[in-house]
């Protein structure tokens, strides 16, 4: 029999939808394309995202798309058949940034490819900078989410900035759930998503880019239609319409997610999301469990990736506790596939009861398979994280 009423989605995104962003989606649609209102409320997102991000100097579009477009549309933008780029690929989608260079006909240059458990090595980075003088890109994914790999995004900018390259940051798993200064920084183009930290519906992608970057564009020429960054500069920002008839029900969620994290306050979502990682890794401990990040400031605030205990079948495990107790876990791909198992606490999820509730039904989950644990020390170990 199943043991729940409600279910818990604590899988890395998409993630659980709070009422009131449910609720948003609800209000009265008209036309986007012709209603001044809707055009305001967008504009107001692109305010709140700049202020998310720390990018009040820069271009920030909201693009009707799951996260890939995104991704795609940075590399279609900037990538010329025969450029080199430097890809930090250690990670599932570290290397996924390879691959789309690749369509576009690019050179990618791989990075850090051996080691998924670490923050990409600054020395490493800067030894591969100098051999590629003639790199025209850099990429990096801030949270690689299958691994639950934290990247130390600011050294990797201030590293890359040094050699006069740009750098293009998938920030989609980090995204109001990490901090993020981006003009301080001295990021070129961020990517981020609606369906991970800020807990609204998947579809929209989230553009952020550095002003002096539209002359690479314009230099690039890219001719496709939905991925072309010049059309949201031209006819959003020239003239205040947009290029395609845009997810409005989506962007009412967005807005409403972001009003959500900045009535808690910025310093407090981050603290909150530091307190989950630390909660997490102390249940994962109290359970005999090891984190597949080899330390604490490599793993993302935002999901903790578990190394499948031996003997258990990880996705059997899964499914099992999804069944039985209606809470959602995530396993993982690639490489790590059937070899690693993942918590999200993401957005509402990096609470004190949602981590109660994952690492119960994990431990009751391990306990029916026969893998012997206890419970009740995962629990403290998240109660005094949260105390």
């Amino acid at each position: 029999m199943r043991f729940y009423t409600d279910r818990f989605i604590l899988s890395p995104g998409p993630t659980e939808i709070p009422y009131r962003v449910r609720l948003a989606m609800a209000r009265e649609t008209t036309n986007p394309d012709l209603d001044p209102d809707f055009l305001r409320v967008y504009e107001g997102v692109r305010g709140k995202l700049r202020r998310l991000l720390e990018a009040g100097r820069s271009d920030v579009y909201v693009m009707a798309g799951e996260a890939i477009l995104g991704l795609e549309a940075a590399i279609a933008n900037l990538v010329r058949p025969g450029d080199r780029v430097v890809v930090v690929a250690n990670g599932v989608f570290g290397e996924g940034f390879a691959d789309i260079v690749r369509m576009y006909g690019g050179e990618p240059l791989l990075v850090a490819s051996e080691s998924w458990r670490r923050s990409v090595s600054l020395e490493e980075l800067d030894r591969a900078l100098e051999k590629f003088r003639d790199a025209s890109l850099a990429t990096l994914v801030h949270c690689d989410t299958p691994s639950a790999l934290l990247n130390d995004l600011m050294g990797v900018a201030k590293t890359v900035k040094s050699y006069g390259v740009p750098l293009i940051v998938d920030a989609v798993s980090s995204v109001g759930g990490v901090p993020v200064d981006f003009d301080g920084w001295g990021v070129d183009l961020l990517i981020g998503g609606s369906q991970k930290v800020l807990n609204a519906p998947t579809g929209l992608t989230i553009v952020v880019l550095r002003r002096d970057l539209w002359d690479r564009i314009e230099r690039v020429g890219y001719r496709g239609l939905y991925l072309n960054l010049k059309l949201w500069r031209d006819m959003l920002d020239g003239k205040g319409v947009f290029p395609y008839t845009m997810a409005d029900t989506l962007v009412y969620a967005l807005d409403e997610a972001l009003n959500i994290v900045f009535e808690e306050g910025l310093e407090n979502v981050y603290r909150r999301h530091r307190l989950a990682r630390e909660a997490s890794w102390r249940a994962l401990e109290a359970l005999g469990l090891e984190s597949y990040p080899e330390s604490l400031e490599h793993s993302s605030p935002t999901v903790t990736a578990i190394t499948a205990p031996r003997g258990v079948d990880e996705g059997r495990l899964r499914e099992h506790i999804w069944l039985k107790f209606g809470v959602m876990l995530a396993g993982s791909w690639g490489r790590l596939e059937g070899k690693v198992f993942r918590v999200g606490h993401m957005g509402v999820q990096a609470s004190r009861t949602h981590l109660i509730i994952a690492y119960t039904a994990l431990a009751r989950g391990l306990k029916d398979l026969g893998y012997e644990v206890s419970e009740g020390k995962a629990i403290e170990a998240v109660e005094e994280t949260f105390k």
